[in-house]
């Protein structure tokens, strides 16, 4: 017979045990919500493709997401950590997504790993390392809108641009993706293979990415991805060069990214492409909480003369706090006849052959 004695110290043993295991594990609710007033004149997506339009619009500079992240200390420098987040519009309360992103609950990321300090093993849904690599490169850090990052996911969807039963988001994101990260005092490295599970399992999505960083007195990217597609040898691949320069209060950037595809290699060259896509721009911190941002894109398809696009930014992020920032940005759209979601930065958003401005103030809160 066990004493009442006893059993109170167990219990208070196994109380001690949990409270400690539970103290290990770290997990945090975090997000970020970006909101809005943007005008957009010859706007493509109304009725004469050449009207103005103003409107409410979520993510102006950062995309308005939440999510749960944490960690577990399993001893001996080894962490378990676990990564969930999800887009949604913060003008309306919707779902928000781009092909297969939209119809997941965590369209963004969705994974699981272990890390120590011999970097990060992740498995799961994932940020493509080749894009990781640029944010330090991209002259604009790779904003929501009016960056490099919308040709990069313009010349990485999966060939046949079917998003929705592809295993691969525009390159962005790829699910079933296994990844490493390691950082080596200035050198940086990340690898990724994304198995192609797509439109049942015929390897369209198949994902290879590899980005490579040096940060010292400058910071120079290179980057590599290429995706399949469900026919055979259908692809398109990216590869890409940065560097950044910091001089007291400014910071120079440039980027060159190239890009070819063959989205149906059996039928000659119809919808090949091969495109050039190069951003250079300069940041001037000042007045202690502003950053302001001028920024130059130029985008051709060499196997189309007419898909050209020039583009010009100047915008300005007032911090009020380490959350809270105040925007403003101005960005002027040159189309040519064909310019396409792979050459421009603005995804579509106004009118092919015309001049266009964007003007833009919004509030970005994270918490």
């Amino acid at each position: 017979m066990i004493k009442k004695t006893n059993l109170c110290a167990i219990a208070a043993a196994v109380s001690a045990l949990a409270a400690g295991t539970a103290s290990a594990q770290n997990v945090t609710l975090f997000g970020r919500v970006d909101t809005g007033v943007q005008y957009t004149s010859k706007h493509a997506g109304t009725n004469s493709g050449d009207d103005d339009l103003t409107e409410v619009k979520s993510g102006g500079i950062l995309p308005s997401i939440w999510g749960l992240k944490g960690s577990e200390d399993l001893g001996g420098g080894l962490k378990a950590v676990f990564n969930l987040e999800a887009d949604f519009s913060s003008d309306t309360g919707g779902s928000r997504g781009l092909g297969n992103i939209s119809t997941a609950t965590f369209g963004r990321q969705s994974n699981v790993g272990l890390s120590s300090d011999w970097g990060t093993i992740l498995i799961g849904r994932q940020y493509s390392p080749a894009l990781l690599a640029e944010l330090g490169t991209d002259p604009r850090g790779y904003k929501e809108s009016f960056s490099m990052l919308l040709p990069f996911a313009g010349n990485q969807l999966p060939p046949g641009n079917d998003l929705s039963g592809s295993n691969n988001g525009a390159g962005i994101f790829t699910s079933n993706l296994i990844s490493y990260t390691g950082k080596f005092g200035p050198f940086g490295v990340g690898a990724g293979f994304g198995a192609g599970e797509g439109n049942n399992g015929n390897g369209d999505g198949r994902t290879y990415s590899l980005g490579v960083t040096w940060t010292g007195a400058i910071i120079v990217s290179a980057s590599y991805q290429q995706v399949e597609g469900a026919a055979p040898d259908a692809k398109t691949e990216r590869a890409a060069l940065g560097v950044a320069i910091p001089f007291d209060a400014l910071t120079f950037k440039l980027l060159w990214a190239h890009a070819k595809g063959d989205p149906n290699p059996g039928a000659g060259d119809v919808n090949n492409f091969e495109t050039d896509v190069g951003g250079a721009g300069v940041d001037l911190k000042w007045g202690g909480a502003n950053t302001a941002t001028l920024a130059y894109y130029y985008g051709e398809d060499h196997d189309n003369d007419n898909d050209k696009t020039k583009s010009l930014v100047l915008s300005n992020d007032y911090a009020f706090s380490k959350r809270t920032t105040l925007y403003a940005q101005y960005v002027y759209v040159d189309k040519d006849t064909e310019s396409s979601i792979r050459t421009g930065i603005d995804l579509g958003l106004t009118a092919v052959d015309e001049k266009s401005h964007i003007f833009g103030v919004g509030v970005k809160h994270d918490f």
